[in-house]
């Protein structure tokens, strides 16, 4: 009896000592799961617009005398904010532009246009969200002697934007002059 008392007692001692107080799986992986759930939840949703970079490469010949090449194009690293919440950032791309122009197989500008250049040249509320929107021809208004590009510029966050005109002659001279803008 005594040597039965002393088995029941070493086999209760083993299975005393191998109860670890582990976690069984189906445990561990539910408190996996919340804890995932709770981090994913906290984590802000992150929008970029364009969600790609872009980029738009126009060729134009003007009055047969100026040959123009525009490229617009989103920044690959610089943005914008648009929105900051808890749950969400809104991102909009910084957009520039190259631009050559040539007459006769000679260039005579070639420039970039960006929101940071014009933001040095004016002391303006409106250029600290702004970014390019756009360049382009403006052929209506561009003749033999003188061409003339249209650049836009937006503030994404006040819904604004400002509207320039560069004129260029044939020597490569310009002069660039606000033509309409919202506030």
């Amino acid at each position: 009896m005594m040597k039965h008392s002393l088995i029941l007692l070493l086999f209760l001692a083993i299975v005393c000592a191998s109860c670890e107080g582990r976690k069984s799986k189906s445990v561990s992986l539910r408190e996996s799961i919340e804890k995932f759930n709770q981090n994913h939840s906290a984590q802000q949703k992150i929008t970029l617009f364009p969600k790609e970079y872009s980029e738009v490469i126009t060729d134009s010949i003007v009055s047969g005398t100026f040959k123009v090449h525009i490229k617009n194009f989103s920044h690959p690293l610089a943005t914008v904010t648009i929105r900051s919440t808890e749950k969400e950032l809104a991102f909009h791309r910084v957009f520039e532009s190259e631009v050559s122009v040539s007459t006769n197989k000679k260039d005579i500008l070639v420039t970039h246009i960006s929101a940071t250049h014009f933001k040095n040249h004016e002391n303006d509320a409106f250029w600290d969200n702004a970014t390019l929107q756009h360049v382009w021809v403006n052929q209506e208004l561009s003749s033999k002697s003188h061409l003339n590009l249209d650049i836009s510029f937006i503030d994404p966050n006040a819904n604004s934007y400002k509207l320039y005109r560069m004129t260029i002659d044939t020597q490569g001279n310009y002069h660039t002059y606000l033509i309409e803008q919202t506030i």
